[in-house]
Parts: structure tokens; sequence; C-alpha cells
């Protein structure tokens, strides 16, 4: 239950990327999504409150127009004037009481302009003034077409739907008691504000996005390049360590990386070669010995004691030479060549009497590989004679498939725990705790084989058969066109 949590998390974590060039890109583009949001915000607020501060600047102006127009003419004479002063969007009218009924504005913006206009048209007669700002007219927003135009061009098309937002929005209405008590009433509307992005420019905004992306994308390919190619010569020097060294070339700290990594490159070939004079050293040493054992032996009568005598000399001589094996491993390089595997797997299988064909399986086509000859007959070996020694019989059977070549090799042996699978390929590892090297050996043979193969780019993996008995697998890259 304590792993509960975490196992709730798995489905979402799942989603996230897990690679370097992946969060640059994620976090490239929401930073330019969050700018961008951002700076649309702020212009669309700067251009509301700039567009109120215009439209009071204009409703001030016409309120002083008309005031001083109003001011020195009788009732009679404003009425007659005020119809032809009304347009489209303005419209002004006289009454004894004022449109605007409410004494006190609704917003303290209005009420700072009411008390402007009182203070500035106070000169004119003006003794009271009322601004409210007013839903849009719903009723009627057409302005009127004039019919003398046979097919009206774009200015005339453009003033004729800037009139009609005109008249969708939102209007002031403005009352100002005169000094006779009339009061004069007046309409002007708000301007309109477009929206940001109009129909004609998203093609562009998206054009101009798809260009940053694509650079965004170029830019991050070029940053992360060197650094998967380190991530690629890394995984490259755990399977061969003679690989070619990075060029330290680039960014500085791709160049420190490369150089540092060359550097463990270069440590780590030393003490492979350190390991190797050793076991070389170590072989020289011991042969010495062994040979006077053997020549010692030699003057004994035939008995138990010397047939033991020399099976011990004999598993002495075996455990110096594998643990040479294994030590030349990595200081030995052969270049790949393309190998035709059935041939090699039927060349190996006729040196052992237990060793049988079974054939091929999978597609059709040549298994041609990319591997060493010398290496991969070598790990061929290793295994059969691993299957033969506990399971008695080697089956080799390959299996072509469209990027990889298998090569089964079962035996009728008891199978292995699933639990000690991978400890198989350990050096030195046996699941037979006999002495005997006939039925225990050395414990090498697969830790050879697998180095060998993963060194040409391949792998070796086992499992217990479905019919019984151990199942290895060698898996190769195929070659191309084959």
């Amino acid at each position: 239950m304590a792993n509960a949590p975490n196992e709730m998390l798995v489905p979402h974590l799942r989603f996230l990327p897990r690679t370097l060039p992946a969060w640059l890109i994620i976090i490239l583009i929401g930073t330019l999504l969050v700018s961008q949001t951002t700076l649309f915000v702020i212009m669309s607020r700067n251009r509301v409150a700039s567009s109120e501060i215009v439209d009071l600047y204009r409703l001030n102006e016409r309120a002083v127009w008309l005031a001083k127009l109003m001011s020195p003419l009788s009732s009679d004479e404003r009425r007659t004037i005020s119809g032809e002063l009304a347009d489209s969007t303005v419209v002004v009218n006289l009454s004894s009481i004022p449109a605007v009924g409410a004494p006190v504005a609704d917003t303290d913006t209005l009420a700072e302009l009411e008390d402007i206009l009182v203070a500035r048209l106070g000169k004119f007669g003006v003794q009271d003034a009322r601004v409210r700002i007013d839903e849009p007219n719903t009723r009627s927003v057409s302005p009127p077409v004039d019919t003398t135009l046979q097919e009206p061009g774009q200015v005339e098309e453009d003033l004729s739907e800037i009139a009609r937002d005109f008249l969708s929005s939102q209007r002031y209405t403005v009352s100002l008691q005169m000094k006779d008590g009339q009061w004069v009433n007046f309409v002007t509307p708000v301007t309109p504000i477009g929206p940001l992005f109009a129909p004609e420019s998203l093609p562009t905004y998206l054009l101009v996005s798809a260009i940053v992306v694509l650079v965004a994308l170029w830019a991050v390919s070029r940053i992360t390049g060197p650094y998967q190619l380190l991530e690629a010569a890394v995984a490259r020097l755990g399977t061969n360590l003679n690989s070619p060294p990075l060029v330290e070339r680039g960014s500085r700290d791709y160049r420190s990386a490369a150089k540092a990594l060359n550097f463990a490159q270069g440590k780590l070939q030393e003490h492979v070669e350190e390991r190797a004079l050793l076991a070389a050293a170590l072989a020289h040493d011991l042969r010495t010995p062994i040979t006077r054992m053997r020549l010692r032996t030699a003057l004994l009568k035939n008995s138990d004691t010397k047939k033991a005598l020399d099976a011990n000399i004999a598993d002495i001589e075996e455990t110096v030479e594998s643990v040479i094996s294994l030590a030349k491993l990595d200081s030995t390089a052969e270049a790949l060549e393309r190998i035709d595997m059935m041939s090699m797997v039927e060349t190996v299988a006729d040196e052992y009497d237990d060793a049988v064909v079974a054939g091929q399986e999978g597609i059709v086509g040549r298994p041609v590989c990319l591997a060493s000859p010398t290496a991969l007959r070598r790990a061929i070996r290793n295994i059969v004679e691993n299957a033969i020694s506990y399971g008695g019989i080697a089956r080799l059977t390959l299996r072509l498939e469209q990027q990889v070549v298998l090569l089964l090799v079962h035996d009728d042996g008891p199978g292995v725990d699933p639990s000690h699978a991978d400890n198989l390929f350990k050096p030195f590892f046996r699941l037979d705790s006999s002495r005997n090297r006939r039925t225990g050996g050395s414990g090498l043979g697969l830790t050879i084989a697998r180095t060998l193969v993963r060194r040409m780019g391949g792998d070796v993996t086992l499992a217990n058969h479905e019919k019984g008995g151990l199942q290895v697998t060698i898996r190769l890259l195929r070659a191309a066109d084959s």
C-alpha cells in the first residue's frame, strides 16, 4: 500500500517528455505563448484606457461647443437648430426634464467629468451637467446609405463599417441645464475598439509563429546535437572501449565534456591494457611450474593419484586460459564484416557431435549480419559448449526478422531459475557447485560470449524454453540489402 501513491502518478508522468530537446522546445514555446498572451493583455488594456480618455475628451469638447452655440439663443431657436445638429451618431434634443435622471454619476470618472463640465460651461450659462453611459441601441444598427453611389469603393465600405460599429457601441448621454431651466440633451457614441486579431492579419501572425517555432526547433537541434553525440559516445563506450574518441570542437561546455569523456576512455584503456599485461605475466609465471608439474607426474606410475594430479593441472591450465581470454576481450579489435549466419552456424555445429542445426525460421531472405568472424565463431562455440555440457545437446535455429538475425540455442537440460538468469553472465558464476571442470566449467563461457556479441552491436539473452531446457538467444543486426 505504501507504493500506491507512486503508482497513481505513473499514468500522469508517462506523458511527460524524457529528453532534453523536448523539454527545451516546450520551454521555448511555453515562454513564447506566455509572453505573447501577456503582451496582448497589456495592449488590450492600454487600448481601452486610451480610447476612454479620447472619448471623454471628445465629449467635453462637444459639450463646450454645444453650450457655446445654445447659450445666446432662445428656447424656440434652440429647438429649431437642435434638429439640424443631429446625425447618425449624435442625437441632440431639448426637454424640460433631463434625459439623465440620476443627479449622482454611476462612477467616479463620470462624477469628476460632471464637475469639469460645470466649471468650464458656467460662463455659458450652464448650471448643471449630468453624464451617463448607456448600453448600445440594438434596434437600429444600419447607417444611412447614400443611394447616389452605384458601386461604393473601399473607402466607402470602410466608412460604412465604422458607422455600423459606432451604432452598435455603448453611448454617453449628457444633459446640460441652461440658465433658463431648459435641458439640452445629447447622445454621443463610445469609440468602438476593434479586435486585436483581424481576419486579414491572422495568416501573417500564423506564418510568423510557424517561422519562430521552426527557428526554435533548428536552434534546439544545434544546441542539443553535441550532447546527443555525447550520449551515443557513452553508450558506445560501454560496448566498445576502443571506439574513436570524440572530436573536441564546438561550444565550451561540449568541449569540456568531450575532453573529460576522452580522458576517462584513455584511463579505462590503460586499465584494460594493464589487466591484459597482468594476465599475460600471470600466465607466463604459471606455465613454467605447470610444465614442471606435468614432467614430474609423467614419472609417476599410473595410479589414482596421478590421474587426480593430471586433472588438477588441466583445471589450472583451463582457468589460466579463460582469464587471459577475458582480459584480452577489450584490447583486441576486429573489423565488422558481412557474414552468412547459416554458414557460420553449420561450420560450428560440425565441430560437435551433439550439435544439431534445426534450420531457418521467420521471413524469407538471407541471414546476413554484420559481425567479427573470429569473435562471432568463438561466442557461438562457447554457447554451444555450455548447452552440451549442461543439457546434453545443442539445437541451433536461425530466425530471420526485418532488422535482426536471431540464433536460438536450445538444450535438454533442467533450465535455470529466472532469478539467476542475469547472474549466469557474471564472471566465475556457476549454478553447478561442483569443482570438477567437466561438470561445472570455468564460469566464463557466457560472460565472454555476451561481451563479444555486444561489441558487435548485438546482445545475448537466455530464458527457459516452453518445452523444457534452456534457450540462449544471440541477436545481431541484419546487414543492409540482405
